[in-house]
């Protein structure tokens, strides 16, 4: 590999950090102040994925780099919330993801620019099965987060479970989704008080 593609790699790397650092704004419409960050949301959309393509029968790996990858373009256009989509037009993902990795090997760029392609044909004809599951995970992962944050004593977040539930489409996902809205947000660690408390 000729020595200037490690210096777009990191570039590139520095890039994928600054989503640490932007903010899910849509959380503001629901009186969340200092939300989760876009990498944040990202992370855990990527484990969900795994977890709902090994549940579906579909290809764990791909589905999870789908939901890693998702929001990429999000460095160049911010997170732009559901209200003020029907206002501002936005660059494709495609061609954002494109400009973003034009300096990257050609192999890893085409790689990184199917990711998110396929990501975003989860609701098209075209859509494959780890499409499906990586919205699948992005929905899932803004319900959980909305319990989360509901547990910290925010009101105003009915809207974001209620719809997160309802646009899923495997049947992974609606079991997953249904049993979010009866686990409490803390029963991964309160079960294991419980159990350390009787020992």
């Amino acid at each position: 590999m000729p020595d200037q593609h490690f210096a777009e790699i990191v570039a590139f790397a520095h890039e994928a950090g600054h989503l640490k650092h932007t903010p899910r704004t849509g959380w503001l419409l629901g009186g969340v102040r200092n939300g989760e960050s876009v990498a944040e949301h990202s992370f855990r959309v990527g484990v969900l994925a795994y977890v709902i393509a090994a549940c579906e029968g579909a290809d764990p790996e791909r589905a999870a780099t789908l939901g890693l990858f998702h929001d990429l373009p999000e460095t160049r256009i911010g997170d732009v919330p559901s209200v003020g989509k029907k206002y501002i037009t936005t660059t494709s993902p495609h061609e954002i993801v494109t400009d973003q990795t034009a300096g990257l090997p050609e192999d890893l760029r085409a790689r990184i620019i199917a990711a998110v392609d396929e990501h975003e044909s989860a609701k098209t004809p075209a859509a494959t099965p780890e499409s499906q599951c990586s919205r699948d995970a992005d929905k899932l992962e803004a319900l959980l987060q909305a319990r989360e944050y509901q547990r910290e004593g925010y009101t105003q977040l009915d809207e974001w479970v209620r719809s997160s539930a309802e646009a899923m489409t495997t049947a992974t996902g609606k079991a997953l989704a249904a049993a979010a809205l009866d686990v409490s947000p803390g029963e991964w660690w309160g079960s294991f008080a419980r159990a350390v408390g009787r020992g």
